[in-house]
């Protein structure tokens, strides 16, 4: 259950510790099994935790075991099977109005900050493309703090689908690119907008840089040439917020 292609045929996944298992209740994901030690309630938080789960199956495991099939180090007693909603392109609404577009995305750590960002922003959800890391990936599901449970991740198995799909609803593309001549925070994101975060060496690929609208370039006057994946798409996620909201409180 551990691999990617596991997942991706099953629909289930793996978390573990107090918080994911929190986030996923809250967030009323399926939730098929949840495991424990008689360490974990030991504490009336945890036992308060498990209450929560109402029907679900709930087994009680052996330390010994648990931690032999914990994908932590420092495992706090507690896991979960879960059930992932299986999103797909054409489930942008009418009222969507920003999308992160994910290029290559390899490192599990920048997927699970770009997410947990977009979660807390928010916006209306992302797009991943061939070659973009599992967000079940258990380093990059921790990474999301849970985020992933509450904005729509969309795994696309091709580019061309997804940008005509974009295309049809008069989305415009915006590539994040060092060679950009446009800076990030003159992009106008009152008009619907999709923003094409690249791989961390290459970049965003030509093909997309060509079906960009606009190349978006984030201004750096330092002697580091490009800054982190994660950090980037934070920028891009906070100016369409700080645009959406200056335009509530423009009269």
């Amino acid at each position: 259950m551990n691999s990617r292609n596991y997942r991706k045929k099953s629909g289930r996944f793996i978390l573990e510790g107090y918080h994911l298992l929190n986030e996923a209740l809250e967030a009323e994901v399926e939730i098929e099994t949840i495991l424990y030690t008689d360490e974990f309630v030991g504490r009336a938080i945890n036992r308060r935790l498990l209450a929560k789960a109402g029907e679900t199956r709930i087994i009680k495991v052996p330390s010994k075991v648990f931690k032999a099939i914990a994908q932590t180090e420092n495992p706090q007693g507690v896991g979960a099977i879960a059930r992932f909603s299986r999103c797909g392109v054409n489930s942008v609404k009418e009222d969507d109005r920003f999308f992160l577009m994910l290029d290559g995305i390899q490192d599990p750590g920048n997927l699970g900050t770009i997410v947990r960002t977009a979660a807390a922003a928010p916006i209306d959800g992302i797009f991943l493309l061939p070659g973009t890391v599992d967000p079940y990936n258990p380093k990059a599901l921790r990474a999301t703090m849970g985020g992933v449970f509450n904005l729509p991740v969309h795994q696309v198995s091709g580019i061309e689908q997804c940008c005509r799909l974009f295309a049809q609803k008069d989305f415009q593309f915006v590539a994040a690119d060092p060679r950009g001549e446009t800076f990030y925070h003159d992009v106008d994101f009152s008009r619907p907008s999709v923003v094409i975060i690249g791989n961390e060496s290459r970049g965003v690929q030509n093909k997309l840089l060509e079906k960009a609208d606009t190349r978006a370039v984030i201004p750096l006057e330092g002697k580091i040439a490009a800054l982190n994946a994660a950090v980037a798409a934070s920028l891009f996620i906070f100016e369409y917020r700080r645009q959406q909201r200056r335009k509530q409180f423009t009269f």
